[in-house]
């Protein structure tokens, strides 16, 4: 419903323009990682792309996500990274993988299900160095009694790299140790039949470290994974406009929204946009963001509230109502995108994306 001319454009083939640009600078398979519901993206309408591009495997964080999807009709395995109690495993086995992130969870599953889980498909999650999940080294020799003892079918093997996006030596040292893990558990002879270590930056910028799949989430999006190092190939999917609900002077000496924290030190033209933090739209932009009107950046004055905030439009020759508003994309010659609302909102990309609410239609175009 575009009741106030706000939504989101998702662009499904920049989409899958960086699936398949990552797929042939990796020279591996891809692993699209819908979780958060693709980044805001809106992950049933970009698994169902995928599908009819043919992909086997996407991943997501919790099982609930998945079954999202696969309740609309979508039918391509996925891999739930994150813990899933047992009775939800046994209520869902059909379709996913999931991944044994400690010998605690292991444990668990195996208090429960006993013999049966043996019917169960799981990839393990090797703790490297991000100590936020996965299976500590130490506790290989256990884990490896424990799948054969119980005859666990175990279909692959992945880590998570702590600081690709910094580009720094501890990439390698994650690697080498994932690469010891995993040599040690087959040397036990139990088959992993595909690894995978590689995110959004060691896909781009450590792409010799892709194994047998590549994971990347915010790349495929068309957003930067690091600030250190740009990949001009990658572009952007989402784009976010809006339009002008109020055309206004700000007289000398008045202020504007909440807590009177912006005051006119001359008359000014101002417009007001349709949009706030009940979107998603970052309350911390209040005097600091911009928006793209006629092609030029306009600044918020005031704070953003909850559905509306002013910006200024002096530079700009008469700003008419309803006219098109551009929050994060491109306008004329100009362009605003998610990594500069981010820096200006002291956050990251990701953030700025995958805050975007269930309040914001998502329109999914097809062409460039």
């Amino acid at each position: 419903m575009l009741d106030r001319k706000t939504f989101v454009e998702i662009n499904i083939k920049n989409y899958l323009h960086n699936i398949n640009f990552i797929k042939n600078k990796t020279k591996t398979e891809v692993i699209p990682v819908l979780k958060a519901d693709a980044y805001g993206h809106g992950a049933i309408r970009l698994a169902k792309a995928l599908e009819k591009e043919g992909k086997k495997l996407i991943a997501v964080a919790f099982l609930g996500e998945g079954i999202e999807i696969r309740k609309a009709g979508i039918n391509i395995e996925t891999l739930v990274f994150n813990y899933a109690t047992p009775k939800a495993i046994k209520d869902n086995i059909d379709g996913y993988i999931y991944t044994i992130g400690s010998l605690q969870q292991l444990k668990e599953l195996i208090d429960y299900f006993g013999k049966d889980i043996s019917n169960i498909k799981f990839h393990l999650n090797i703790n490297t160095g991000m100590n936020r999940m996965g299976i500590d080294i130490d506790n290989l020799d256990m884990i490896i009694a424990l799948i054969k003892e119980y005859n666990i079918k175990i279909s692959g093997a992945y880590s998570h790299f702590a600081t690709a996006d910094n580009l720094d030596d501890f990439v390698k040292e994650q690697y080498e140790k994932f690469i010891y893990a995993t040599k040690y558990i087959e040397d036990a002879n139990i088959s992993i039949p595909v690894k995978h270590v590689c995110n959004s930056a060691a896909s781009l910028y450590f792409p010799e470290y892709a194994l047998d799949y590549v994971r990347p989430g915010i790349a495929t999006y068309g957003m930067q994974p690091s600030d250190i190092k740009i990949e001009p190939e990658l572009k952007p999917v989402l784009t976010w406009k809006s339009t002008v609900a109020r055309v206004g002077i700000l007289k000398k000496d008045e202020s504007v929204s909440y807590g009177r924290t912006y005051f006119a030190k001359d008359n000014i033209p101002t417009a007001t946009i349709p949009v706030g933090y009940a979107d998603g739209y970052f309350r911390q932009l209040s005097n600091k963001g911009y928006v793209l009107i006629q092609g030029k950046k306009c600044n918020i004055i005031g704070r953003v509230c909850m559905d509306q905030f002013v910006v200024e439009t002096t530079q700009l020759n008469e700003v008419k109502l309803g006219e098109e508003v551009v929050l994060i994309g491109k306008q004329d010659n100009n362009s605003l995108s998610a990594e500069e609302l981010a820096q200006l909102a002291g956050t990251i990309n990701y953030d700025i994306t995958s805050k975007i609410t269930k309040r914001v239609p998502r329109i999914y175009i097809e062409e460039e």
